[in-house]
């Protein structure tokens, strides 16, 4: 649950990692790709400074760095298996929660969000109109939030 369509071509890879399926993971790592995932379901595009993508990318593109990001992003998975404990800890301890989430965020859906209000009905949940990195754009509202609900 929460998983978007941004995780598509990871799931066969997930499945039986070999050349085949790893071909449409190696694009996450393009440079097009990247300024996607920091643009993609921004209100205000010109809010985003290139420089983040710009560096993301220098790093990204670093002799040896592919197969080091393959092998994280085949791990992923890995996060999937313990969201069931996860959501027991919520529940069980009701932790003080804000969840700001950008609701295009084409990786992790609204659905995930407001999953968490299951377990932690007193959590504050701001659904803002942006993609996946909501810092780049509503760094303000989130620091005021931060502020107001965890002190």
């Amino acid at each position: 649950e929460g998983i978007g369509s941004g995780f598509d071509a990871m799931k066969p890879f997930w499945a039986n990692r070999n050349a085949e399926t790893e071909a449409p993971v190696r694009g996450l790592l393009s440079k097009e790709t990247t300024i996607f995932q920091y643009t993609h379901g921004v209100k205000d595009v010109s809010r985003i400074n290139p420089d983040s993508y710009t560096v993301d990318q220098f790093f990204l593109d670093r002799p040896g760095n592919d197969a080091i990001q393959l092998n994280l992003l085949h791990n992923y998975q890995s996060n999937l298996t313990h969201y069931d404990e996860w959501h027991e800890f919520f529940r069980s301890r009701q932790p003080k929660t804000l969840i700001v989430w950008g609701k295009n965020d084409p990786f992790f859906t609204v659905g995930g969000a407001k999953a968490y209000l299951r377990d932690i009905p007193a959590a504050e949940l701001h659904l803002l109109d942006t993609g996946h990195f909501a810092l780049e754009d509503s760094a303000d509202f989130i620091a005021q939030e931060i502020t107001k609900v965890l002190g």
